[in-house]
């Protein structure tokens, strides 16, 4: 764990370096306390000046001050940095983790992981393990010292700690433990909270509120008895430190009375040693407590590693001087995508793509129909090479995907979802964001392409209202129409369209399809259709069925040629 601890400092070490160096030399001078207030002593006993070694006191008590408060400033100073650089680290590693390893992960604990294990591990890497170096330091140099003054005394007194120490290394084990389980714990209060808000109105229509209220009490009450655990643990820590100093101060006491008595130690020995044992109360104490919290930070630490241990996709710039290969004379130009033998699936022993092949033309519009779980949303998963295929391959403008950055390739497409996400902001930050530098112009044409015009212009602050968590506050039709539109607006090679009339109105619907023969115009398009106006517009119609295409040609053709289709258009037509 201490080797994990260590490098979530990387970039910090010098600040967290400067600080420890601070806050020892200031520890440093309070070490050197007793001894000038032995020299007092001594000064007082043997009746000598009393300026000089005052003067000295005087001044180890004001440095160690100044110095305490430049080391406390820049301790926090680079905590707060450290929580910065952890956070926005997460944050970017989380946007680029792969489709594979993401779908694999929930949410709300992927959240918590970027925001209280942080926090837990700020205490942890920063003020603790400073103060944890500078007490050890500290405790030590007392021990040194005690020993220089008295050797027998000393070893009386090691013994005590070396006993309290061995308790409390148990204790910090568990600890360890326990920490683990109640961050895991609140991890999974975040990922319930979330699943629940997600899906609100499905909560209340189907009258779940109870009995999502009860599962998150019961995670609540989880993380409550680790707490409770945890906090148990903890505090024996600070009582048996105490204990431990209590016994040595009464050791020095009384065994330094008699050694003083029989003249072994002199009075002002006495005072330093009795000084020194009190001086270890604080240093000792949180020297333990320390231990304790940074094994209780033990489960943040293993929890962001499994974050930073999730693969991330890695987006190889495009390969230098490599151009589409030239096409044979009399064949026209590359088409905007194709799609070769492709074979993929979820899991190894159950393929979704079995040798699926298909080409969409420069700006044509061909149509991807077939049975629910023939293939057709994987095939757009893989388009965006939001998974990579067992085997087979992709081209885009001829071009193949091993070419092209992750980055580049996705340049040339858009993307509709079927669900249509809309971000938390205003109309116009959803409409931009795939293209930010778009012109008000060229707005004004994409909204005009999918009739939202009239909307827009009836809105309060046109392009500038807010659109509520999820697009709550426009319409389900409404959303769809957003997302082609911000789809368009970024003027893509291919775009990529899962039944974009499956929440508009007849209108609607009629006016996205006669729009959809002025997109070609623009770029080729591949639509999952469901619904006949899309089928019927189509210049192709690609049939699948279990991962491969069974049917090619124009709905005309296939309709009376393949029974399959006839069937499959029949149910789409009575729907």
């Amino acid at each position: 764990m201490l080797r994990q601890l260590w490098t979530l400092t990387r970039g910090r070490r010098r600040a967290l370096g400067a600080a420890l160096l601070l806050t020892l030399t200031a520890a440093g001078v309070g070490v050197a306390q007793p001894l000038a207030a032995k020299g007092v002593v001594d000064a007082v006993t043997s009746h000598r000046p009393l300026l000089l070694p005052s003067a000295v006191l005087v001044l180890l008590l004001l440095t160690q001050a100044l110095i305490g408060a430049c080391a406390t400033f820049l301790l926090e100073r680079t905590g707060e940095r450290f929580v910065l650089g952890l956070r926005t680290g997460l944050t970017a590693h989380l946007l680029r983790v792969r489709m594979d390893a993401f779908d694999r992960q929930r949410v709300g604990d992927l959240m918590a992981r970027a925001s209280t294990d942080v926090v837990v591990l700020r205490e942890a890497l920063t003020h603790v393990s400073v103060q944890i170096a500078t007490n050890l330091c500290v405790a030590l140099g007392s021990v040194v010292a005690m020993f220089v003054l008295d050797p027998l005394l000393m070893l009386l007194i090691l013994g005590v700690l070396l006993g309290c120490g061995l308790v409390i290394n148990r204790l910090s084990a568990e600890i360890g433990r326990t920490s683990t389980a109640l961050q895991t714990a609140v991890g999974a209060i975040s990922a319930g909270l979330e699943r629940a808000l997600s899906a609100l109105r499905t909560v209340r229509a189907n009258r779940a509120e109870q009995r999502e209220i009860d599962h998150l009490d019961a995670l609540a009450h989880r993380a409550y008895d680790a707490a409770v655990r945890s906090a148990r643990l903890t505090a024996v820590v600070a009582p048996t430190a105490q204990l431990a100093i209590n016994a040595a101060f009464i050791l020095v006491l009384l065994f330094g009375t008699a050694r003083v008595d029989q003249g072994a130690l002199s009075l002002g020995a006495l005072v330093a040693m009795l000084l020194y044992a009190s001086q270890l109360t604080g240093p000792v104490t949180e020297l333990m407590e320390g231990i304790a919290s940074v094994n209780r930070a033990k489960g943040s630490v293993e929890r962001v590693q499994e974050v930073y241990a999730l693969p991330v996709e890695e987006d190889t710039p495009a390969l230098p001087g490599r151009a589409a290969p030239p096409r044979p004379a009399g064949r026209g130009p590359a088409p905007a995508l194709e799609l070769r033998d492709l074979r993929f699936g979820y899991s190894p022993d159950a393929p979704v793509l079995q040798g699926l092949s298909l080409t969409v033309p420069q700006h044509a519009l061909v149509a991807l129909v077939g049975p629910s779980g023939a293939g057709k949303s994987t095939t757009f998963a893989l388009i965006n090479r939001f998974y990579e295929p067992w085997s087979g391959s992709l081209r885009i403008d001829g071009q193949p995907a091993a070419d092209l950055g992750l980055a580049q390739w996705r340049s040339h497409l858009g993307w509709v979802e079927q669900d249509c996400p809309i971000l938390h902001g205003t109309l116009r930050d959803n409409l931009r964001y795939a293209a930010p530098d778009a012109t008000d112009e060229r707005l004004r044409q994409v909204l005009d392409l999918v009739n939202l015009t009239g909307k827009v212009n009836r809105l309060p602050d046109g392009l500038d209202s807010e659109v509520g968590e999820r697009g709550v506050r426009l319409s389900s039709g409404e959303r769809q129409r957003v997302a082609i539109a911000r789809a368009l607006l970024a003027r893509p090679r291919l775009l990529l369209m899962d039944e974009p009339t499956a929440h508009l109105d007849p209108a609607n619907e009629a006016a996205l399809t006669l729009n959809l023969h002025a997109l070609r115009e623009e770029c080729a398009i591949l639509v999952i259709a469901h619904r006949m106006s899309t089928i019927e517009a189509a210049d192709t119609v690609v049939m699948l069925s279990d991962g491969t295409a069974t049917a090619t040609g124009t709905y005309p053709e296939l309709f009376h040629g393949h029974p399959d289709f006839r069937q499959l258009a029949g149910h789409h037509r009575a729907g």
